[in-house]
């Protein structure tokens, strides 16, 4: 018996397509066109686990992960070019399969994450932290970090690639003490400031780390996260503030 093929809601195709953030997530050409000062979608909406496999595809697949039982579940859909969703099809590969298996899982665990974004909160008063990170006079405050103190190396495993464990340790190597100080001026203002602040963003890490245990994806999304919640004011001092996290509290232990 064949499935039905259930057309998406406009509605949920702009859901899918929101999801790649406009651009195919296979070879990354834009899924818009502009004509006459119009701009239009040229998408189509692939099926991962195919809607009526043959029997060859059937004897392919039965061992592979599927993300929904319901091959019509926005799970199983992802917004393509036609170029790209012709080859997918043309003919089916294991290799391809499970490509597209592992690009559709990270953006439903991306999804999921930020689901959380608007509950979980942060002081206000680390905008203020984030601000004097960008001072004109920070040079002169600036007192190194010992390679010593460092903790970033017993903290992180193998999904922290090397690039992104060597900026971290950088950002704690030039900021850690000169964040440490300001953080004692709010507590000298408001008592436990530092300690509530630490709070918030280990809840926010524990949630995540229930979604998606990658240490970079989770690194990424806490940054996200934080500039979010400060009004997109300064991404880069937002780095800078969750790298002094992961070296002075229980983000990553």
């Amino acid at each position: 018996m064949q499935e039905k093929r259930k057309n998406p809601s406009d509605n949920e195709r702009q859901v899918l397509f929101d999801e790649v953030y406009g651009c195919c997530p296979i070879c990354g050409n834009k899924l818009t066109h502009t004509k006459n000062n119009r701009i239009y979608k040229i998408f189509e909406i692939a099926h991962i686990y195919p809607l009526n496999p043959t029997p060859e595809e059937v004897e392919l697949l039965k061992n592979e992960e599927k993300l929904s039982l319901d091959v019509n579940d926005l799970k199983n859909l992802l917004a393509v070019c036609k170029s790209c969703h012709n080859k997918f099809d043309n003919p089916r590969t294991i290799e391809e399969y499970r490509s597209w298996i592992k690009i559709k899982r990270k953006i439903i665990q991306d999804n999921n994450i930020k689901d959380f974004y608007s509950l979980f909160n942060i002081e206000d008063e680390i905008y203020e932290v984030l601000k004097k990170l960008n001072s004109t006079s920070l040079d002169e405050e600036m007192v190194p970090l010992s390679l010593d103190s460092l903790k970033i190396d017993d903290k992180v495993n193998e999904t922290l690639p090397y690039i992104l464990k060597r900026s971290i340790k950088n950002g704690v190597v030039d900021y850690f003490e000169y964040i440490k100080k300001n953080f004692i001026e709010l507590d000298k203002l408001t008592p436990n400031k530092f300690n509530t602040v630490a709070a918030q963003i280990k809840s926010f890490y524990c949630k995540c780390i229930q979604i998606n245990n990658n240490q970079e994806i989770v690194y990424y999304h806490i940054v996200d996260w934080l500039d979010k919640k400060t009004g997109h004011y300064s991404k880069p001092a937002c780095e800078i503030i969750v790298a002094y996290f992961v070296q002075n509290c229980e983000v990553f232990s």
